[in-house]
């Protein structure tokens, strides 16, 4: 695990004590180029840039009126041809890159890389400049779900409702805060909502609203209770085992740090389970008719490989079955339904799911980044019953004791937090990573 002296220390990038390194001299902005001079009027979701640390604010640009040319992104208006072509563009220029397929990949020899050659060989760009905006948007592939969706994210995300159930307090610490000497170690978590209900999934309302209940902001939502974080029982005890280890140096405390895993690590917590089990019930409570007795007989039986005792994609009791199984059963739930086979024949639309149990500010945020939420651990953790106890969760038993400190006011990059353990997580099986964050590393350097 790292040390606070680490991150301290100035002769590494980041230099998150002092000042940053000196801003780059400015190009006066009548002398960039037209999609700068566009982009520089577009808002943009907070990043943190070269120099700005410990500010959160991003330096205001002058005001230099409109555009020459109208903007195409999809935070303006634009013009809609334009916006069309500029969406088209950018998926040619994905789909020049990455090759979908076998046939891809042998008509890349012959055309170049990916789909590029033959694509525009063909006319492709003249056919699809014509559909309508929502169907142009299906081309549109985001990193958070690796397919395309009708719609932005932004836009999507609009289109659900959710109720608050209580007021999470939380606080902006800086890095220098945490003493010098003091132990970090990662609390890996998923991106979901805390503190609300989920009452509508775009335009369906939920016949029972979904609790959320997770991601970063579980530690200041159970702070007075000095909860610092939920999991299963085996990972739970490691980390505890982990911190009384690192307690017994007696060099400093040790700090626990929210770490987010990928967009899709929500697949396996209740909150899609719940969810999804709540839209193929209607708002009275009934199944849903829209999927043909074929299509549930074939979902059926795919889950029914590894679990014989499945009791039905529209059993009335899918929800509290789905909360009782593990998280690994309930990830392979989701992704099944997310197939492409499931959606064509009607299933529960998975990706604005996604969007509607996912935290707004953790959508976009670097995977195994974190500091949103960091506390003090005490070493000690409680192993209960889902839902129940203290911080009752319905997904996760147990739960590491510490105290709240705060959360740094936007999320470090993972090789800067994790300087020291990134490069052996790099160098592993991608399918162990998500293990090695929970268990640690054996016989290697680092605890």
């Amino acid at each position: 695990m790292p040390r606070m002296g680490d991150l301290a220390d100035l002769t590494q990038e980041g230099q998150l004590y002092g000042p940053g390194p000196a801003a780059p001299t400015e190009v006066p902005i009548d002398q960039w180029p037209t999609w700068a001079r566009q982009a520089a009027v577009r808002p943009e979701a907070y990043e943190p840039k070269i120099g700005m640390w410990p500010s959160p604010q991003q330096k205001q640009l002058p005001d230099v009126g409109a555009p020459a040319v109208e903007s195409g992104g999809q935070f303006s208006q634009g013009a809609p041809v334009a916006n069309r072509m500029s969406d088209l563009a950018s998926q040619v220029a994905y789909d020049a890159m990455m090759p979908s397929g076998p046939l891809d990949v042998g008509l890349s020899l012959a055309t170049g890389p990916g789909r590029f050659g033959y694509k525009v060989a063909a006319g492709t760009i003249g056919a699809l400049a014509e559909p309508s905006d929502a169907e142009a948007a299906k081309w549109k592939l985001h990193s958070f779900n690796r397919i395309g969706v009708g719609d932005t994210i932004e836009n999507l995300a609009k289109q659900n409702r959710l109720t608050p159930t209580k007021a999470i307090e939380e606080r902006v610490i800086q890095p220098h805060d945490i003493p010098e000497g003091s132990w970090l170690t990662p609390l890996v978590g998923d991106r979901s909502r805390s503190g609300e209900l989920l009452t509508h999934v775009g335009e369906r309302e939920l016949n029972r609203p979904v609790w959320m209940q997770g991601g970063y902001q579980f530690m200041p939502e159970w702070q007075k209770d000095a909860i610092a974080w939920g999991s299963d029982k085996s990972p739970s005890s490691t980390i505890a085992g982990r911190v009384k280890n690192l307690q017994k140096e007696g060099t400093g405390d040790v700090y626990g740090v929210y770490t987010a895993m990928t967009p899709f690590s929500v697949d396996a917590s209740h909150h899609m389970s719940d969810t999804v089990a709540q839209l193929l019930r209607t708002e009275k409570g009934g199944p849903i008719k829209n999927i043909s007795k074929a299509a549930i007989e074939k979902f059926d039986d795919r889950i029914k490989e590894t679990d014989p005792h499945f009791p039905g994609v529209m059993s009335k009791v899918l929800q509290s079955y789905l909360r009782d199984r593990s998280m690994a059963y309930r990830d392979k739930f989701i992704k099944t339904m997310n197939s492409r086979e499931a959606r064509e024949a009607g299933f529960p639309d998975v990706e604005q799911a996604r969007i509607a149990v996912t935290h707004p500010s953790l959508r976009d945020v670097q995977t195994h980044s974190g500091g949103q939420s960091i506390g003090r651990m005490t070493g000690d953790v409680t192993h209960g019953n889902v839902g129940e106890g203290l911080a009752p969760h319905f997904t996760y038993r147990s739960k590491l004791h510490g105290d709240y400190m705060g959360g740094l006011a936007a999320p470090l990059p993972n090789d800067i937090l994790w300087r020291d353990f990134m490069p052996h997580v790099k160098s592993r099986d991608p399918s162990a990573v998500g293990k090695i964050w929970m268990t640690g590393l054996r016989d290697e350097n680092g605890k």
